[in-house]
């Protein structure tokens, strides 16, 4: 006899699956354990049933390897003794319906009392104890708690199952009657590989948005500025933890956009490098070499009016020993963090702005490499500023926001 359509653990049906699956369970298998057999109508509905034939389609694996699996999707052994607790709770059975037989009244009555003192390991013991030849209607027998199951997640009624049967083979049976399964243009063969990858995209369209930058400078300016800019998204955007990485710079962040890539990392995921020539230098290989996934999106600070003319501090010659200031603009050649903290930031004392000195050329990008002056000095301020906006909102209004915003504005659209 054929089983039939459902989930299978150790040769019992757990779970029949009337109103089908989702990529979850499919995803708890591999695309190795797709099996094939002919099947007839006698073997499912028996002698008499007629000649009718057809090839039942299944995944067959290992309890163990299942587990795990399915652990790692989020139905973890914690998680799934949550769920039977719940269902044990929650349970109605069939004292839904109004009995007038004293026998059955009995009985729903013995139902509800055993559900209220039953725990997840009551579950687990009973149906681990394996059959014990008492009706699906006995309250407290192996089919009695197995049947729970049904009409529950498929997921977790398999992760439960798997807890009563750590070593037991698991059959999910698939529909044969289904179009999609089946075919000349079926893709049965690739069906667990393409369940993970909607289960991943699933994750990604609902998971906080991971933002890389150049180091660790760059999160304590743009971390705090979200927070005060556009508190309501502060659970939404999660800017990468340097606190344990002294490592940093264009080359570093290159690096890590390629790991995370390799990783396959469910969440979105925006690379922030700065406006500088360093920064071509590091992209180009990474454009030529690296096929990144659509979930990671790799920008570069924005550039803004002020950096059109900015003052620039050249190289000292016989008429200027200290270097000739000249106005240039610096966009894609020294836009550091630094450069966008607003215009309050970056006059100094003197009432001029902080120049940007010219420091090396590049031969790949045929362009000079600017660095903004007194850095820690302007992170000090902007730092000041911050802590002044916080104290008393309203003075944002006189305040130069308008580099930060325009950074932050570029990370909350990139996805539209």
């Amino acid at each position: 006899m054929s089983m039939g359509e459902g989930l299978w653990v150790a040769g019992h049906q757990i779970h029949r699956l009337r109103d089908g699956w989702g990529p979850e369970l499919v995803a708890a298998f591999t695309d190795e354990m797709l099996c094939a057999r002919h099947v007839s109508a006698a073997m499912v509905y028996g002698e008499g049933a007629g000649d009718d034939a057809w090839v039942e389609y299944s995944l067959e694996g290992p309890g163990p390897v299942v587990s795990q699996r399915l652990s790692l999707l989020g139905y973890t052994r914690a998680a799934t003794m949550s769920f039977l607790d719940g269902l044990l709770d929650g349970s109605y059975l069939a004292w839904g319906i109004p009995s007038f037989l004293e026998e059955e009244r009995q009985r729903q009555e013995a139902e509800r009392t055993l559900l209220d003192t039953s725990t997840a390991d009551d579950w687990i013991a009973a149906v681990a104890a394996g059959p014990d030849g008492l009706s699906p209607l006995t309250p407290g027998g192996f089919t009695w708690f197995l049947r729970l199951l049904d009409y529950t997640e498929p997921g977790f009624a398999l992760q439960a199952a798997l807890m009563a049967f750590p070593d037991a083979e698991v059959t999910f049976i698939l529909d044969a009657d289904d179009p999609d399964l089946v075919g000349e243009n079926s893709e049965l063969n690739n069906m667990c590989v393409d369940a993970l990858d909607q289960v991943h995209q699933a994750s990604a369209a609902h998971a906080p948005v991971i933002v890389l930058t150049e180091g660790s400078s760059d999160v304590a300016i743009l971390e705090p500025a979200l927070a005060l800019l556009y508190p309501h998204l502060t659970d939404l955007v999660r800017f990468m933890n340097y606190a344990n990485n002294a490592q940093g710079g264009a080359g570093s962040l290159a690096t890590t956009v390629r790991a995370f890539a390799a990783a396959h990392v469910a969440n979105p995921v925006i690379a922030l490098f700065d406006n500088d020539t360093a920064a071509a230098d590091a992209l180009r290989p990474l454009y030529r070499d690296s096929a990144l996934p659509s979930s990671i999106k790799v920008l570069r600070y924005p550039p803004i009016a002020l950096a059109t003319r900015y003052p620039t501090l050249g190289p000292p010659s016989e008429q200027a020993p200290d270097g000739r200031i000249s106005a240039a603009d610096v966009n894609g050649l020294a836009g550091s963090i630094e450069l966008y903290l607003g215009e309050d930031v970056l006059v100094g004392s003197d009432g001029a702005l902080r120049p940007v000195q010219w420091s090396s050329y590049s031969k790949g990008s045929k362009q000079y490499q600017g660095e903004i002056t007194d850095k820690r000095d302007l992170q000090v301020a902007y730092q000041t500023k911050l802590a002044k906006a916080r104290e008393n909102p309203d003075i944002m209004n006189e305040q130069d926001w308008s580099g930060i915003r325009a950074i932050l504005d570029m990370i909350i659209r990139v996805f539209d």
